[in-house]
């Protein structure tokens, strides 16, 4: 069984590793050259690949390189949509580039990883039955994708929404550290660990789900102002400072009918025991 990994970033790098190990034909692709060839050393096949992609029609060696990398079972789409001025838009419009591709060149199933992000301001506990309702550019952008890739693909389309995402080399205390007067210290926070994302893509790659869409984030939600707080003392950051006269709901991210539906358990599931993985 051959999987792609489209974007072979933080995420994307460590999830085709174990895919090798689990004995999948694995291809990845990055926008950078030589990190597209040093793939090859962790038995990734590895292809330079930079969106959005314009392919003649005409056959040729680069349409059979990437050939190759969408004739899939299945294809991973991890891209981030970028911070450039009318990121949103460009971003849709790779994403769509890549769908159309793969059909062209013969995948079968496609899993986009989004963000609860289009949640939006959502207050309250959140399930994966919620309207979205985003309010932010990217969080626009990403629900846009997911419609129209369910209208493409149909039941061979999973779209997996990560709450924010902590793991090695990643946590969001390094930016909160010292800071003063942040906004929202009541609200509950919605993270989750590179090892957990990477078990539920291994799952849903191996037993197909009836459910197309799908969030995961830990089941514990301590409040922004507790986390970071205890966060920085682990990490031995300068404490961050919440304006305890903001008053905020926030949402929960409920996560238990997703892993119902893969037969999973969270590995990581209490987030104030995990020490801030920072270089």
């Amino acid at each position: 069984m051959r999987v792609s990994v489209c974007g072979c970033g933080w995420l994307g790098l460590p999830l085709a590793k174990q895919l090798v190990r689990d004995g999948y034909e694995v291809y990845g692709s990055n926008r950078d050259k030589d990190r597209a060839v040093q793939l090859t050393r962790a038995g990734i096949r590895g292809i330079a690949l930079s969106l959005p992609i314009e392919i003649p029609e005409t056959s040729s060696e680069a349409d059979g390189q990437y050939c190759e990398f969408f004739k899939t079972d299945v294809l991973v789409i991890n891209v981030p949509p970028g911070r450039e001025e009318s990121a949103d838009m460009a971003f849709v419009k790779k994403i769509k580039c890549l769908s159309t591709l793969a059909r062209k060149h013969g995948c079968k199933r496609v899993i986009f990883i989004s963000t609860t992000s289009v949640y939006g301001s959502a207050t309250g506990e959140i399930t994966e039955s919620t309207v979205p309702r985003p309010n932010t550019a990217s969080g626009r952008a990403h629900l846009q994708i997911e419609q129209w890739l369910h209208e493409q693909w149909g039941r061979d389309a999973v779209v997996l929404r990560l709450a924010g995402l902590i793991g090695p080399g990643r946590h969001p205390v390094k930016f909160l550290s010292g800071r003063l007067a942040l906004a929202n210290g009541s609200e509950p926070v919605n993270l989750v660990h590179l090892d957990d994302c990477i078990q539920v893509i291994r799952q849903i790659i191996a037993c197909w789900p009836s459910q197309q869409v799908l969030h995961l984030a830990a089941p514990s939600h301590p409040t922004r102002q507790n986390y970071y707080t205890e966060m920085a003392i682990a990490a031995g950051l300068p404490l961050p400072e919440f304006d305890r006269s903001v008053v905020a709901g926030g949402k929960v991210v409920n996560a238990e009918q997703t892993l119902g539906v893969l037969g999973l358990t969270m590995i990581h599931p209490n987030l104030m025991a995990m020490s801030p993985e920072l270089p």
